[in-house]
């Protein structure tokens, strides 16, 4: 009993944080019971909206993909006590980026120039956004939650913006959106049922590479820094190499993203091109713990609240497919807890990082 109790208090803050998540479900369990929906009926409507066949598997691999990908990068952040939410607004920019080398490369241009460079140009974009959080951060101690929360906003602007001048398709006046990239740098999708493409196992390598990163003295040491940044200077580990590192990496996975959107989802750079994927993908990366194998399920768990949503509605009768948004929503909220909580377990395993560190020096 002892020992149950010693390890309740270490680990308090995850018991917490899972107490949080746990309680947002019943919270839309509640919700469900509320419109006269039977929860047993829901749960299996949600399932096969979700799984139920080929085509809707892919359907929520392929919304799950993204959010993984912008996951990588916060975990990374994270692990160096960075709050960085600012991905939304560096996948618009990676995607503002990737669709304007699209077009200017145009349709002549091969696949195997047009996609690297698409993706470079994604990846540029998102660091360049991402940058100016580090610095003010660095140099006047700006919060990067705040900088990188407005920063949001900026790219929204700009995306308007551009859409309404130089990236408007000049074919349409119904909305403003961009004109269809050329056939070349569009990923191409996989032979299955349902729209997915070949983006996903570019994910999947990257979920492999954080794998094994998480595992090298690198990532011990930006732990290190998390919690004792003195000390992670003493193993070589600066704080402006430490927060340039991180917002870099998490601008970079958040512009690849927004390259991913506009080239595999919706081949056109659209006032909407994110979906909120930057939010997402923060819940995601704090549910599944910098983990690849949390991040993968959570990625799928996440996508399939919307996917499934109209599976709900189909077999209850009763409950609105809005379901998808409310839980989607609250798993953000508590995310959020989740986040908070799980630094209290963060601040008190620092003694025992900190004693291996100084083994490790």
């Amino acid at each position: 009993m002892s020992d149950l109790l010693a390890f309740a208090r270490r680990r308090r803050g995850y018991l917490i944080a899972l107490l949080y998540v746990v309680a947002g479900f019943a919270v839309v369990l509640a919700l469900v019971a509320s419109t006269g929906g039977d929860l047993g009926m829901a749960l299996s409507g949600w399932f096969t909206g979700a799984f139920g066949d080929g085509y809707n598997l892919t359907q929520t691999l392929a919304d799950a993909t993204p959010l993984a990908l912008v996951a990588i990068g916060v975990s990374v952040a994270l692990r160096a006590d960075v709050i960085t939410i600012g991905a939304e607004g560096q996948a618009i920019v990676g995607a503002v980026f990737s669709t304007a080398l699209a077009l200017l490369l145009g349709p002549s241009a091969s696949p195997v120039v047009a996609l690297p460079l698409g993706a470079l140009a994604g990846v540029v974009g998102g660091v360049l956004w991402a940058l100016p959080a580090a610095v003010a951060k660095l140099r006047w101690g700006v919060t990067e939650i705040l900088f990188t929360l407005l920063a949001n906003y900026l790219a929204v602007s700009l995306l308007t913006y551009l859409l309404r001048t130089v990236l408007r398709d000049p074919a349409t006046n119904a909305s403003p959106q961009s004109p269809p990239l050329p056939v070349p740098s569009q990923l191409p999708m996989l032979p299955v049922a349902g729209r997915i493409h070949i983006g996903i196992v570019l994910v999947a390598v990257l979920l492999v590479a954080l794998w094994w990163w998480s595992r090298t003295r690198q990532a011990f040491v930006l732990d290190v820094y998390g919690s004792r940044p003195l000390l992670a200077a003493r193993l070589g580990l600066t704080p402006r190499r430490a927060v340039l590192t991180a917002m870099i990496v998490s601008g970079a996975t958040a512009g690849l993203a927004g390259w991913m959107q506009v080239a595999g989802v919706t081949q056109r750079l659209e006032p909407d091109v994110s979906s909120g994927i930057g939010f997402a993908g923060l819940a995601v990366a704090v549910l599944g713990r910098g983990n690849p194998i949390g991040i993968a399920l959570a990625a799928v768990v996440y996508a399939s609240l919307g996917t499934g949503a109209a599976g709900v509605q189909i077999v209850t009768g009763t409950v609105p497919t809005a379901i998808g948004t409310v839980t989607q929503g609250i798993l953000l909220l508590t995310a959020a807890l989740a986040l908070a909580a799980v630094k209290i377990t963060g601040r008190e395993r620092a003694d025992s990082v900190a004693a291996k560190a100084e083994v490790a020096a």
